[in-house]
């Protein structure tokens, strides 16, 4: 029997994926899907029920990714933070991280998920789930850092993160247009925004 990660449903989802990141979602189709896994069509139904159901997993999964490999690291950074110079770094890198030049992929990819989740109500729960998750993580280790007496008490955590997910988002207002923005300025702009509300120095 084949693991869970090698399973027919995770083999097909991973393809989809695949294609997706290839040519997005119109170049999804069934039957090359199915044969590049060794199965048939009726296997995709088995598993999502219609084309849509296989692209809403296989968009969600891509969001997900997207945002949980920076998640996690610096949830557990913030965690395992001592002192408040410990913390600042940790907020620095993480803005570095966000806001670095390679992560523009990652970040017209998820703009192109949330617009895709519009019309689709499993899509949009999906993003949900997966934000909320993102947000409560890192509210929480924030909120752990601010037991420690690290983060100010009147610091509003949960509406910060979730300002600050949407204007990392909103760097691709700058990177898909001609806008004659300085980058490092918004950068430092956003980092020094956090910084304020985060910390009392």
């Amino acid at each position: 029997m084949q693991d869970a990660v090698g399973s027919t449903p995770n083999r097909l989802l991973e393809e989809t994926i695949r294609v997706i990141g290839v040519g997005g979602e119109s170049e999804v189709n069934l039957r090359d899907i199915a044969a590049s896994c060794g199965v048939t069509t009726p296997i995709i139904y088995k598993s999502f029920e219609s084309r849509d159901g296989l692209i809403v997993a296989a968009q969600a999964e891509r969001f997900r990714r997207a945002i949980d490999g920076i998640a996690a690291p610096f949830s557990a950074a913030i965690e395992s933070a001592i002192t408040v110079d410990e913390l600042r770094q940790t907020l620095i890198n993480l803005a570095a991280a966000t806001q670095h030049p390679d992560r523009a992929p990652f970040r017209r990819m998820q703009i192109e998920v949330l617009g895709s989740s519009i019309s689709r109500p499993a899509l949009r729960a999906a993003v949900d789930s997966a934000l909320r998750s993102l947000i409560d993580r890192a509210a929480d280790a924030l909120g752990s850092a601010r037991d420690r007496g690290l983060v100010r008490a009147d610091a509003p955590i949960p509406e910060l993160l979730w300002w600050y997910f949407g204007q990392v988002q909103g760097q691709l207002l700058v990177e898909q247009t001609d806008a004659n923005i300085d980058q490092a300025a918004w950068n430092e702009t956003s980092l020094r925004a956090v910084l304020a509300v985060v910390l009392d120095d």
